[in-house]
């Protein structure tokens, strides 16, 4: 059984495409979720992370071992409408280590970074 608050706890911080990811190398990203339950995700054209073409803003919560994620606004590109939800099930989150099981049944790898890689 899966305990959220440690979860919640762990889960403070940035976040990058972790070396086991299908899209290292190919997707360059920060994820910063905030202890009062808020997230920035920014999505970068390039390796060199220094312009975004995506920036979301939006909440998290993590429930019953899910992480979900509803998007309040973006700029950048393209638009991200507000109000989607993504929800994926947390297999680990420990030690700077995430791994989840996305709504599409794809394993994303994730650890934490306050640089993209």
């Amino acid at each position: 059984m899966c305990d959220d608050s440690i979860f919640q706890k762990e889960i403070i911080g940035s976040w990058i495409t972790g070396q086991q990811d299908e899209y290292f190398g190919a997707q360059w990203f920060i994820t910063e979720y905030k202890k009062d339950g808020t997230t920035i995700h920014r999505q970068f054209k390039d390796a060199s992370c220094e312009t975004t073409s995506i920036i979301i803003n939006g909440v998290w919560n993590i429930q019953d071992g899910q992480l979900t994620n509803i998007v309040l606004g973006s700029l950048g590109d393209f638009e991200i409408p507000s109000g989607i939800m993504l929800v994926d099930e947390i297999i680990k989150l420990a030690n700077g280590e995430m791994v989840i099981s996305t709504d599409t049944n794809r394993t994303a790898y994730r650890m934490k970074s306050d640089k993209c890689l």
